[in-house]
């Protein structure tokens, strides 16, 4: 029994170590902030700096800061019909929590630019200890 309880004891600490070190929470969404914009629609992240990502739709992943790389691909409206990846570099800051969409000039057509609807700041993260537990300031 005392055995059981000290594997559980060890398997806590483990993850509580493991949550710890989950650094620097940022996140980027796939499903624009503003609902009443025509012309913006939802993109779903494809790859962050050549990473694939099997994500659902409409989930925040989970990012690092700095300049990263994602390919993204917009979803088609009815007249637009074609699915178009682009990539883009998203300079990222520590506990920030972007809303990416896609714009396009009419729901007709099917290249797109991408936005960032909003950003918001993730609640009770201290930008300067997540960049402190992810080694890039002292």
């Amino acid at each position: 029994m005392q055995s059981r309880s000290a594997l559980a004891l060890v398997a806590s600490i483990a993850a509580l170590a493991g949550c710890a070190s989950t650094a620097p929470l940022s996140f980027v969404e796939g499903v624009p902030w503003t609902k009443t914009d025509s012309t913006l629609f939802p993109v779903r992240v494809v790859s962050i700096d050549g990473h694939i990502e099997f994500s659902a739709p409409g989930k925040a992943i989970m990012i690092s800061p700095g300049l990263r790389s994602l390919v993204l691909e917009a979803a088609p409206d009815e007249g637009a019909g074609r699915h178009i990846q682009k990539t883009y570099a998203l300079p990222v800051q520590p506990c920030t929590h972007y809303y990416l969409g896609a714009k396009r000039t009419s729901a007709l057509v099917s290249d797109w630019t991408l936005v960032v609807d909003a950003k918001e700041p993730v609640a009770g993260c201290d930008p300067k200890e997540e960049l402190r537990k992810a080694g890039n300031i002292d």
